[in-house]
């Protein structure tokens, strides 16, 4: 067992014994100067914290629970690689879950975090609503679900949408496509679908929507995309298409399917995504998109889970122009 207590890193880093309660707790009350020290003098003495130990004295973790619903989108992995980057300034460790969509599954999992003394849990899934949540007894922060009286940190969905349906317009589009893998109007993102709506109204539009493209790097998401790319190729003959895709990943796809068929992008067709994420960068042409200011949200979430307070933070959507459109 570690003989090594409290008190000797405090006299071997040639500190308190608070200010090494504190390294411990709040780490981020310290300057860069005394943690480096501390830290010396635990390598040195060769400590290591007992973590349960820590949880049944202080009753406190610095746990934090994160429920995504898949790991299958850019978003949610570049937002928990955002989260855990944050996390570390905070001494924060994450345990990672994943729901699918199961309610009773994703209960028994927040059940187990609780058990961890987990500071909170940051929510991804939709699976439990608001009034449920509510009833968790632990602080939670969702992102991008429905709310209630948690703290919950959504984009600006309404405005993102907009944009996209405003940026067509510019570039002389004559036809407005929407696709989505899902229609859920409880949810934040179903306002993407209205402020595109709202965008190219009274203009040529559709709304397509297949659940097969939930997994967009899947057999069955290739041939729903390309089923749909022909369909509309052969719909809309000779008039140049705007297509606004629910996320990065959907429009990847599809840019992959329009270039396997020579398809000119963006004189035929203009492609924008949702997101921002990483993929919409290292596609073959970069892909316009819609950024959700991931690392802001995971900043939002992290700072959450030390001053916990219910309410609504709407981060702002903004157009990043890329190659999959003209201007």
């Amino acid at each position: 067992m570690n003989k090594t207590k409290i008190k000797d890193i405090a006299d071997k880093s040639g500190v308190s014994l608070t200010t090494v309660s504190r390294y411990f707790n709040k780490p981020e009350l310290l300057s860069l100067k005394t943690k480096n020290k501390i830290q010396t003098a635990i390598k040195e003495l060769n400590y290591s914290q007992d973590s349960v130990a820590r949880i049944l004295v202080t009753g406190k973790s610095n746990l934090v629970g994160v429920i995504f619903p898949h790991l299958h989108l850019s978003f949610y992995t570049e937002l928990l690689n955002q989260l855990i980057n944050l996390g570390k300034q905070k001494d924060y460790s994450f345990i990672v879950y994943t729901s699918h969509d199961s309610k009773e599954e994703e209960l028994q999992l927040i059940d187990k975090l609780k058990s961890y003394r987990v500071k909170g849990i940051i929510l991804l899934s939709h699976t439990l609503d608001g009034e449920e949540i509510e009833q968790l007894g632990i602080p939670v922060v969702s992102i991008e679900r429905p709310g209630g009286n948690f703290r919950q940190i959504n984009n600006d969905n309404f405005i993102g949408g907009k944009l996209a349906g405003e940026q067509f317009i510019r570039d002389g589009c004559e036809v407005f496509i929407h696709i989505n893998n899902g229609y859920h109007e409880d949810w934040p993102s179903f306002k993407r679908i209205i402020g595109f709506e709202l965008a190219v109204k009274n203009k040529p539009k559709e709304i397509y929507i297949d659940e097969d493209l939930t997994d967009p790097y899947s057999e069955k998401a290739s041939k729903a995309m390309l089923n749909l790319l022909n369909r509309i190729l052969e719909k809309y003959r000779g008039k140049k298409t705007g297509v606004f895709c629910s996320n990065d990943d959907i429009a990847n796809l599809l840019e992959r399917e329009c270039i396997k068929k020579g398809v000119s992008i963006p004189h035929e067709i203009e492609i924008i995504g949702y997101d921002n994420s990483p993929v919409s960068d290292y596609a073959v042409y970069p892909i316009t998109s819609i950024d959700q200011n991931i690392s802001l949200m995971a900043q939002i979430a992290i700072e959450s889970l030390g001053s916990y307070m219910p309410n609504e933070s709407v981060v702002p959507a903004t157009l990043i122009r890329k190659s999959t459109t003209l201007t």
